[in-house]
């Protein structure tokens, strides 16, 4: 991985003390420069001539006739009169001069002109150059150096977003104390000194210096604790398990004490394995740019991307310290352009975990167990709570909050709790470590493992996951356990659980679901303990009453149905998002609640209350126009309009059985447009979609009630009678302002004679076809319903009638004994609506089978109509009004 070119100019005393660079220059009171001691009074080579310059005894060696009132360094020397577009090698150095520094003094050259130095380091170095003057080099214009530069690049330089060297030097009349200084890592290096512009004279004066990357004292800030994360120019991983001992990371700006390279975004991620723990970032020293708070600053994150919700921004601050719970933080460092002057080097910061509980969440209640849970018994025939004997107990929290051995949680009455996290490190060491989790009798329970070690072989460690409340101790109980009895997990040692992969990213989590209310999380370990080998298990539960908030999906991470038959009749809906399960989730979050109207039901939903939502747009997504995402309703719902798919932007919805958004709701929603209300005759899907959910900011609230209605008016109808009518009929409302109807009925016109059918539609609204409509279908022949409800039976179309056309009757096709129509509505008002149908039948057709298609009527000739119309006379008046209805 290459290193970036970096730029070290402090100017202010106060930062002076934070700087290190290698020394290469010490400088005597009469020495000329670096290799030159006096411009005379020593032998000339060859001649005797005391006019020669004197050199310094250690690296110089004289220019001779080149220019005999200076020296330069070993191996250097014949560029005494002319440094310009030259090779430097570190290994020449050496061998000549036994030194890998040396000076650089460009000759005066007369603009427009160039120079280049490629410099050239030994394995294991990197380039340094110290910068002490410019000379007519350039001007800055406000944005860049115009006129001319200095600037270091080359096989090692990166490029910026524009594809230009991203640090240049430039000035008119500079002198730089402590000097400026660039560095480059791995690899060879070019420096540029480039006029463009007419001059008269421009010079620069610098120092170089090849040396070792291992040099803790040189150049360049050495980060302690994290790792590079491959593919990205500055981006780096710190985790807990990395940095346990204080000082054993620390994180900087690139190029620190230096100044930072211009247009770079470097992000640092802090990572946590625990749930208890949190990170405390100290910036010892932050100087960034005076005036520049939109180009150069710091904002810190709740989460691993860089749209997660933001915590903090940093710009102007000297000094800072900050402290978060994880599981994830990204603290991002972005710079603008090089800006004189000088006077800003980045920041440098020491990390660390700290373990701590969350203050923000309410410690669980739980009750401690003072000997085996004999105490506590089953539901009993009545499906009553489990019973604690109070005599046997005493209620204390524990000082950190966690659940430790020998917890009993309560997810009822006073002091209960619905979810919370366990961690066998709260309590003292048990060689037998229980955890009891007691729900109400329409629970079940929900655990998820994080982190875990079991060290001994053959299974003597394990951690077990058990239906129902169980005692610790005794044989026959503990034979029991090893053989699994109604084990729903079972985790054998040796074997290791860390919360995230190498990279720090979350492994996919372990879950189980038990059956009933009550659960058991068992651990047994070795007798003793050390603190390298500890044997611990810590995760999370939550308890679920399927009764009131439907049956949980087991095969996906936050899903439940309400089925009409069984939920009931009323009830209430909220958001998961504070769920402690959810502690090792950091992408998308999509919940849904489904609700399944039985067949002569439909349900309503109303959306009470929602808090502000918002936006996770990607960085590297730019759509011309976009500005996150709104809501606009309408008489056909509320709608989610966003330049960018909708997964992007925290949002709540309304679902048909079939896909179908009849609303949704988006960004700084309007409160005053609430409530939100649907009634649907069809399945309908709540979904809660946090974009981009952190376990540090929850996502978002709401609150939503349902009622299952028991109505008859839409679903799949069958009439076989040759007459008869179909109308809507009034259904309460709430008067919301945006209140919804959603209809898809289904009704199937069947006969057993052959007949001609006359089909009257009417409605006294004037709505459009896209508010609701009706058509009328062949029939198909499948008979199958899809999940909204709907029969796949529908053929093909043969009218469509809109509440417009006020009102139409429709002549089916002769001998198309069996029709579908449907009615398709999403509109502020119930349809209302009146369908007749009447038959004209010729003669009795007692069939087993389907009804026969009906032939098209090109296909009956002349003499098959009269055929019909013979058989019709023949028959006695008497007869014939028997047949026609």
């Amino acid at each position: 991985m290459r290193r970036p070119v970096v730029l070290l100019a402090v100017l202010y005393a106060a930062v002076t003390a934070q700087i290190a660079w290698t020394p290469i220059f010490l400088d005597g009171s009469s020495q000329v420069d670096l290799w030159t001691q006096t411009s005379s009074g020593c032998a000339c080579p060859g001649t005797g001539d005391e006019e020669c310059a004197c050199c310094v005894r250690d690296g110089a060696c004289p220019c001779d006739v080149i220019a005999p009132s200076r020296c330069a360094q070993c191996g250097l020397e014949q560029y005494c009169s002319n440094m310009c577009n030259i090779t430097i090698d570190s290994r020449v150095l050496k061998n000549k001069s036994g030194k890998t520094f040396g000076q650089i003094k460009s000759p005066s050259i007369e603009g427009p002109d160039s120079c280049s130095y490629l410099l050239q380091p030994d394995a294991g170095q990197r380039v340094e150059i110290q910068i002490y003057r410019l000379l007519a080099v350039g001007r800055f214009n406000g944005t860049s150096c115009a006129g001319g530069w200095l600037q270091l690049g080359g096989a090692s330089a990166v490029q910026d977003a524009t594809g230009a060297a991203e640090t240049r030097l430039c000035g008119s009349n500079e002198r730089y104390t402590p000097p400026v200084v660039l560095f480059a890592d791995y690899g060879a290096a070019i420096l540029d000194f480039k006029i463009t512009e007419k001059t008269v004279r421009s010079q620069f004066l610098a120092f170089f210096s090849f040396t070792s990357l291992s040099n803790t004292q040189g150049v360049g800030f050495h980060p302690r604790g994290g790792s590079r994360i491959p593919h990205t120019d500055c981006d780096w991983l710190y985790q807990d398990v990395s940095c346990r001992t204080p000082g054993s990371c620390v994180l900087a700006s690139p190029g620190y004490p230096g100044l930072y390279p211009p247009h770079r975004r470097c992000r640092y991620l802090f990572a946590t394995n625990s749930v208890h723990t949190r990170v405390k970032i100290i910036f010892t020293s932050i100087i960034l740019p005076r005036n520049r708070c939109t180009t150069d600053y710091m904002t810190l994150r709740a989460g691993s991307s860089p749209s997660a919700p933001l915590l903090a921004t940093l710009c102007s601050e000297r000094v800072s310290t900050l402290e978060h719970p994880g599981p994830n933080l990204l603290l991002e460092f972005n710079s603008g352009p090089v800006v004189p002057p000088y006077d800003y080097n980045g920041f440098i910061a020491k990390l660390e975990f700290v373990e701590k509980s969350e203050s923000s969440d309410a410690p669980p209640t739980v009750v401690v167990a003072s000997q085996p849970l004999a105490f506590l018994t089953h539901h009993t025939n009545h499906g009553e709570r489990p019973r604690v004997d109070q005599n046997a107990i005493s209620n204390e929290l524990s000082n950190s909050g966690r659940i430790g051995c020998g917890a009993s949680v309560r997810g009822y009455g006073p002091g209960g709790v619905r979810s919370g996290h366990f961690d066998t490190k709260a309590s003292a060491w048990r060689t037998q470590c229980a955890i009891h989790l007691l729900g109400v009798p329409t629970d079940i329970v929900q655990v998820s493992l994080f982190n875990y070690n079991l060290r001994l072989q053959s299974c003597r460690s394990h951690i077990e996951i058990l239906e129902g409340l169980h005692e610790v101790g005794g044989r026959d109980r503990t034979d029991r356990y090893e053989r699994g009895d109604r084990a729903l997990l079972r985790v054998c040692g040796p074997s290791v659980r860390e919360a995230r992969d190498p990279t720090g990213r979350f492994l996919v989590r372990q879950a189980v679901t038990s059956k009933g209310a009550n659960l058991t999380i068992l651990i047994r370990r070795a007798t003793s303990q050390s603190a390298d080998e500890e044997e611990f298990v810590d995760g999370a539960f939550a308890f679920h009453d399927e009764q009131h908030e439907g049956t949980v999906s087991p095969d996906a991470t936050c899903a439940s149905t309400h089925y009409g038959l069984a939920a009931p009749a009323q009830g209430g809906v909220s958001a998961p998002n504070q769920h402690h399960i959810f502690w090792n989730i950091e992408e998308r979050l999509l919940c849904t609640h489904r609700f399944i109207p039985a067949a002569n039901q439909s349900v309503t939903i109303e959306i009470q209350r929602l808090e502000r939502m918002w936006s996770a747009e990607p960085t590297n997504l730019v759509v011309p126009g976009a500005a996150g995402c709104r809501t606009a309703c309408g008489d056909a719902g509320c709608e989610c309009r966003s330049a960018t798919p909708l997964h992007y932007h925290d949002h709540i919805a309304l679902v048909a059985g079939d896909g179908t958004h009849l609303s949704c709701l988006c960004g700084d929603f309007q409160s005053t447009w609430l409530p939100v209300v649907v009634r649907s005759w069809t399945s309908l899907r709540l979904e809660y979609s946090v974009a981009h959910y952190t376990y540090a900011s929850r996502g978002f609230d709401y609150a939503a009630a349902y009622s299952f209605n028991d109505d008859s008016m839409c679903g799949q109808r069958t009439y076989t009678t040759h007459s008869g009518e179909i109308s809507s009929r009034n259904v309460s409302v709430t008067g919301s302002l945006n209140e919804f109807f959603y209809q898809q009925c289904t009704w199937v016109l069947d006969s057993n004679v052959e007949r001609q059918l006359f089909i009257d539609i009417s409605s006294e609204q004037d709505k459009s076809c896209s508010s609701w409509n009706i058509t009328i279908h062949e029939w198909s022949g499948t008979g199958i319903h899809n999940e909204g409800g709907l029969a796949a039976s529908a053929g093909d179309l043969l009218y469509t009638f809109c509440a417009r056309h006020k009102n139409h009757t429709y002549t089916l096709p002769w001998r198309l004994n069996t029709v579908v129509i449907r009615l398709v509505a999403l509109s502020r008002q119930q349809p209302l609506y009146a369908m007749r149908w009447r038959s004209q039948v010729v003669r009795a057709n007692n069939r087993l089978g389907p009804p026969t298609p009906a032939p098209a009527a090109s296909a009956r000739s002349p003499q098959q109509l009269k055929t019909h119309s013979v058989l019709l006379l023949i028959y006695p008046v008497s007869l014939v009004k028997h047949f026609i209805v």
